[in-house]
């Protein structure tokens, strides 16, 4: 039996400013977000997405939050910037691979 290598990666998909409600000096400011993809792997090879977070760093007070849920309990316009802040389509290649290896299945089946 061979090694599996398996877990979970993340990789960046934004970097902007927002206005949040700090936790730490409890005020509406803006803050700077990294936002990232997290997503599944087999073997470094993408399977599918699962989550996005978001590091933080308030500038006011200069509290740093690091993973974060990036949701509407963060971002007060989240609405309005989420569809700009997708996950990437290569954290898809594992479902493509599946679907075309299904498909395979189906059509040879057919013969």
């Amino acid at each position: 039996m061979g090694i599996v290598f398996y877990g979970s990666r993340k990789t960046t998909i934004g970097l902007d400013e927002f206005q949040i409600r700090c936790p730490s000096c409890e005020t509406s400011s803006y803050a700077d977000i990294m936002i990232f993809s997290k997503y599944y792997h087999i073997y470094w090879v993408p399977i599918f997405p699962f989550e996005k977070e978001a590091n933080v760093i308030c500038q006011k007070c200069g509290a740093k939050q690091y993973e974060r849920p990036f949701n509407a309990s963060l971002v007060v316009n989240f609405g309005e910037i989420k569809h700009k802040y997708r996950h990437p389509w290569h954290t898809y290649i594992g479902i493509g691979i599946f679907a075309i290896m299904v498909l395979g299945v189906i059509i040879t089946a057919m013969d």
